[in-house]
């Protein structure tokens, strides 16, 4: 699958301990996993809406051009990583009775969570753009090639793109607690002598 697929590890050591603990006295995990997993689906819509990785963190602002290239477009211009929802609606649960596993099949996925840097090389390039005859100006706005009226060949010198990661996949810690508790649920449901 291209995109990306997250491994998730619960980071407190108490707490992983005791969920290795409840997953292996389960004799039918697939439910407990889906249960988790669906929690971690809803974690990460969440991550989406805060704008924030599951550390935590405030995940880095929009640049002003980004956000003026996206009013022009139509788009939301100031929600990050959901200008047209692709990724944030992209998020999957496969589940199996030894996991749940959370992921993406958006190509892009990756670059978001993790950041990147996209080297462009040199390259000629047509740009159109609008002559007026009248008052003999050429406007230097760029522009679509069905609406211009002047069109000219630029070389665009080498540059790198930089994105910066905004991790969306992950576990919070207030999850790592929920996984522990949604074990527990699944034990006294599958055993009913545990209640």
């Amino acid at each position: 699958m291209v995109g990306i697929t997250k491994t998730v590890t619960v980071e407190d050591a108490e707490a992983r301990a005791a969920l290795e603990k409840l997953t292996r006295t389960m004799t039918n995990r697939e439910g407990f996993y889906r249960n988790a997993g669906e929690h971690l689906m809803n974690s990460t819509a969440d991550n989406f809406q805060k704008e924030t990785g599951p550390d935590g963190q405030k995940w880095k602002p929009l640049l002003p051009a980004t956000i003026e290239r996206r009013a022009k477009r139509g788009l939301v211009p100031i929600e990050i990583l959901r200008a047209r929802g692709r990724l944030a609606g992209s998020i999957n649960l496969t589940v199996t009775n030894d996991e749940a596993r959370l992921g993406t099949p958006v190509p892009y996925a990756a670059a978001h969570q993790l950041g990147a840097t996209i080297e462009r090389k040199e390259r000629r390039q047509t740009i159109y753009q609008h002559y007026d005859a009248k008052t003999d100006t050429l406007d230097q706005t760029f522009r679509k090639k069905s609406r211009s009226n002047f069109a000219r060949d630029v070389t665009v010198k080498a540059h790198e793109i930089k994105i910066p990661a905004r991790p969306y996949l992950g576990v919070k810690k207030e999850d790592e607690k929920i996984l522990v508790e949604i074990a527990e649920d699944w034990l006294k449901s599958e055993n009913p002598a545990l209640k």
